[in-house]
């Protein structure tokens, strides 16, 4: 008996628009917000010490990106959200595979997620900085421990919304554990891991940046800001950095949903 059970892609979604119109509506709202931050900033109602318009923000972005050391600390920021995402990705998907495939082991473990999950993550940074210094370690640490819950709860549901009835007959075959995560577990729950992960992506930048400038690097984007929000007299260049840190951000999730799409034709994923 063949195990191919893998779902059926989705029928196409009334009101689902091209990626191109879908682009050309993201754009048009980006334009709308900045052309309302350019008169907000420019009418005197907020100072522009401190909203800067945004045709000055946008050059000041172009200056950064063409900046080796501000090129330096973005590269500092992705490598340590990347370093993450390398330990909290696989720790997620292996553990909640086993509380998702074990219910025992869902049972015993659900007071304590459920209790660690809401905390925080800059709320150990504090923590950290004993234990590990003002290094790098400590960002990457708060990156872990803030990435690793999409993952690991969303490889928990999708693995326990996996058809059982497929399971079982799958068992009855004779077909082994490794068989049936390869060809039944795994390729159902998928699309909802990448969600997981997708979430995480986007998240580690965030924790990231935040936890820079906590803990106080000498690199990265956090560190930028604090340096250039001193005194208050560099604004602009610190709204361009966050924008910076904003187009690596959208850069990186459109190349994970394109993976996903690649990798993933079944999924049923949010429309693109």
């Amino acid at each position: 008996m063949s195990l191919d059970v893998l779902p059926r892609r989705a029928a196409p979604r009334l009101g689902h628009r091209p990626a191109l119109s879908t682009f050309v509506l993201g754009l048009a709202g980006l334009v709308l917000l900045a052309a309302a931050e350019e008169v907000v900033s420019r009418s005197g109602l907020v100072s522009t010490q401190y909203l800067p318009p945004a045709s000055v923000i946008l050059a000041r972005l172009g200056e950064l990106l063409t900046n080796a050391p501000f090129l330096t600390d973005l590269g500092a920021t992705a490598g340590s959200a990347l370093l993450g995402l390398v330990i909290a990705v696989p720790v997620g998907l292996v553990v909640g595979l086993v509380l998702g495939l074990v219910p025992a082991a869902h049972t015993a473990t659900r007071i304590v997620v459920d209790l660690l999950r809401p905390v925080p993550a800059v709320a150990i940074v504090p923590l950290l900085v004993l234990v590990t210094g003002t290094g790098r370690e400590s960002v990457v640490i708060t990156i872990v421990s803030a990435t690793v819950w999409p993952v690991l709860l969303n490889t928990i549901h999708g693995v326990r919304d996996v058809d059982g009835v497929a399971l079982q007959t799958a068992r009855l075959y004779g077909a082994r554990l490794p068989r049936r995560l390869a060809e039944i577990v795994l390729p159902s729950a998928a699309p909802v891991i990448a969600a997981g992960v997708r979430v995480s992506i986007g998240l580690a930048l965030v924790i990231a940046v935040a936890a820079e400038l906590l803990i106080g690097t000498d690199t990265g984007v956090g560190a930028y800001l604090l340096a250039a929000t001193q005194g208050g007299s560099h604004t602009d260049y610190a709204f361009a950095a966050v924008c910076a840190a904003g187009l690596l951000g959208l850069v990186v999730n459109w190349a994970a949903r394109a993976l996903e799409r690649r990798f993933l034709p079944w999924s049923e994923g949010e429309p693109r």
